[in-house]
């Protein structure tokens, strides 16, 4: 099959993997972009009568292509907003990302939570193993954490804080699976680590020493990184003289609470949040017996619906990630 054919099937199944929530695996699921950085101008993101909108913003950095989807809140145009980075797993992108943690609506109202501004949401499309441009994106793959875009990711970010104007005291990063890889790549990094204030990982476990403010969020049945938490809090404890806080301590939670949703009869998961504290030392760590298929446990649980990926749950991804990182700006 000669180069034309391939990028062809490949923009096909790009298309079709566009059109619903069920990603294609391994491939290159970016949307298109009207934007190109950088950006010229700060401009809001407010879709008619002040409705969440989001902008499309392509990035090619050391010959890596990303393309961004950015939501800018009214009035973050003028300065002074703080910024989430929320990057998603293996075969997903910005949308089905959204769909978990809902980080878009959620900064747009985050001061109705305690925020004194909102946040600018960055959610980023990655390369897989199929790439539009490469055709065969092994690097990103053997590297684990979308390793060959962390600079591009790097690069974007500090050209928003400036032009934006961001609060750099209020900058904050997410990654679900494949993405807390990504976040280990920035947390561990004594060069990286310094661009956000505090770290939040769901589905994935924590690589280094603990450092900067960080939040853990793990299911029950997931099975991508058995133990995750328990090892987060042993280290933690380890270091000595930790205060230990029971944010949530759900009596009920290892009784089944059938709810009828769109699917159906489901389980609907409860949820344990625990805070460890020394110092500067912050370790919050949520464990759900949220569950959905094909991947159980290893889901974003939400209240609202069900979707792969996304399990019913009594707690909210996106409202914990964005109280945690009110809680936490630098230090």
């Amino acid at each position: 099959m000669n180069r034309q054919w391939m990028t062809a099937l490949f923009l096909v199944l790009a298309g079709l993997s566009q059109a619903g929530h069920a990603y294609l695996p391994l491939v290159d699921n970016q949307p298109l972009a009207f934007r190109s950085c950088p950006l010229e101008r700060a401009v809001s993101t407010a879709a008619g009568n002040g409705r969440i909108g989001s902008m499309n913003v392509e990035c090619r950095v050391n010959g890596i292509d990303v393309v961004y989807t950015v939501t800018v809140p009214p009035g973050c145009e003028a300065g002074g907003c703080g910024l989430i980075l929320d990057t998603h797993g293996m075969s997903m992108n910005a949308a089905q990302q959204n769909a978990g943690t809902k980080l878009r609506q959620f900064g747009w109202t985050a001061t109705q939570y305690g925020a004194p501004t909102p946040f600018i949401v960055v959610q980023p499309n990655l390369t897989d193993l199929f790439d539009r441009d490469r055709l065969i994106d092994i690097d990103s793959v053997i590297g684990r954490a979308y390793g060959n875009e962390v600079p591009n990711i790097t690069y974007f970010i500090q050209h928003l804080v400036s032009l934006y104007r961001v609060d750099s005291r209020r900058t904050h990063m997410y990654g679900f699976s494949r993405g807390g890889a990504t976040v280990n790549a920035f947390y561990c990094d004594a060069s990286l680590s310094g661009l956000f204030a505090s770290y939040a990982i769901g589905g994935y476990g924590f690589e280094c020493a603990p450092g900067k403010p960080l939040l853990m969020l793990y299911g029950d049945s997931d099975v991508i990184a058995p133990g995750a938490i328990d090892d987060a809090e042993s280290r933690v404890l380890a270091l000595g003289g930790v205060s230990v806080t029971r944010v949530v301590n759900d009596p009920g939670y290892a009784t089944p609470n059938l709810v009828w949703t769109w699917g159906g009869i489901q389980r609907q998961g409860r949820h344990h949040h625990l805070r460890f504290v020394r110092g500067d030392v912050v370790l919050e760590t949520i464990r759900h017996s949220g569950s959905t298929l094909p991947l159980l446990g290893h889901c974003h649980p939400s209240r609202d619906w069900n979707s792969w990926l996304v399990c019913h749950a009594n707690m909210d991804t996106g409202r914990k990630l964005l109280e945690f990182f009110i809680r936490n700006p630098q230090r």
